[in-house]
């Protein structure tokens, strides 16, 4: 990885010298947007889809991005515990269906088939629902409100959003896992250039430079 110079003393938390992190970030925007379209009176029941297809793809991708994170020019210490913690996603599907079962399968049902299987519905404030109405743009004229839920696989009826929030911070869980295993925070702020940690005045003398701190190659 490439870094100008002039961003010697620019310092951010680890977690963002991951790819994998930042498309989770951009994943949590993702539902962040959601739940604020579900939560108004009106929405275009076709809004909602491409907001899902595109958070499910980028949260799939966070995952895959491991890949790319291990061989990365980071501390080796964080490349072998983010291949650790791939090969056990691998390795251990039963542990992980969140992943395999749903957001790996919900981008490839759209990928190949253009399907998914998050379907919208309207819900009483007594807890059931009602049929949602074919038009294009649906009134909770009965203070009825939008509700995704999810149809087919392990996860029939739960709440689709609230399985997109469990599935992002399931990705969040195992992002941050490998990078405290290698002994980092993931909100320590470390140089862009040189990944150590910023130095501190300490009764007139600055501290706080790691000796052992593995350095980013502004060559590699």
């Amino acid at each position: 990885m490439t870094v100008p110079t002039k961003y010697a003393n620019s310092y951010v938390p680890v977690k963002y010298f991951l790819s994998s992190y930042r498309a989770l970030s951009d994943g949590r925007s993702g539902i962040r947007h959601l739940d604020e379209r579900l939560a108004e009176a009106t929405f275009l029941l076709s809004e909602w889809k491409v907001i899902w297809i595109g958070t499910c793809a980028v949260l799939r991708t966070a995952i895959d991005l491991f890949r790319v994170d291990a061989k990365s020019c980071l501390s080796p210490r964080i490349r072998n515990e983010i291949t650790a913690e791939w090969n056990a996603i691998k390795d251990q599907r039963e542990d992980h269906a969140i992943f395999w079962d749903f957001l790996r399968q919900e981008r490839d049902n759209v990928i190949h088939e253009y399907q998914w299987r998050a379907y919208e519905q309207w819900i009483k404030p007594d807890g059931t629902f009602r049929a949602t109405r074919l038009s294009l743009l649906s009134l909770a004229d009965d203070d009825a409100k939008p509700v995704l839920l999810m149809k087919g696989g392990p996860f029939e009826g739960r709440n689709s959003l609230d399985l997109l929030k469990e599935g992002a911070n399931w990705v969040e869980a195992r992002i941050f896992g490998a990078i405290r295993r290698a002994g980092f925070d993931p909100e320590e702020r470390r140089g862009l250039v040189h990944f150590q940690l910023r130095p501190t005045l300490t009764g007139g003398v600055l501290s706080g430079l790691s000796d052992d701190a593995t350095q980013l190659d502004p060559q590699a």
